[in-house]
């Protein structure tokens, strides 16, 4: 990993903020049609329908599944023509200024993880 922040910006350039222990992470399939994900976007995981499973834009006014986060992508993904292999973060501790749709609601779905801000 390279310097844990930008120099010119002064902020983070990991989303992954360290000190949290032991960070887990899960093999996903990133829903087809979703397009270029950036890593520290948050999911949700399609409950209904052909994407069932799979993972996708977490919303918190979304619905098949997606209302609900399920984790953090850990790198940046296309699935815009086809499904994906991709991994996503179930625990650990990031920067909140890094990740991706992260809303109040989405903290609450992700009790393994923790959210800390960067000019604390």
């Amino acid at each position: 990993m390279g310097a844990i922040y930008d120099t010119a910006t002064r902020t983070p350039t990991e989303i992954l903020a360290g000190g949290h222990g032991t960070e887990a992470r899960i093999a996903i399939t990133v829903a087809s049609g979703i397009g270029v994900l950036n890593k520290g976007t948050v999911l949700g995981q399609y409950n209904t329908g052909a994407a069932s499973g799979t993972f996708g834009i977490y919303s918190n006014t979304g619905s098949n599944g997606l209302d609900t986060a399920k984790g953090i992508l850990a790198d940046r993904v296309d699935a815009t023509a086809s499904g994906v292999n991709a991994t996503m973060y179930t625990h650990g501790r990031f920067y909140r200024e890094k990740i991706s749709g992260l809303d109040s609601n989405a903290e609450t779905d992700l009790k393994n993880c923790e959210f800390v801000d960067w000019n604390v």
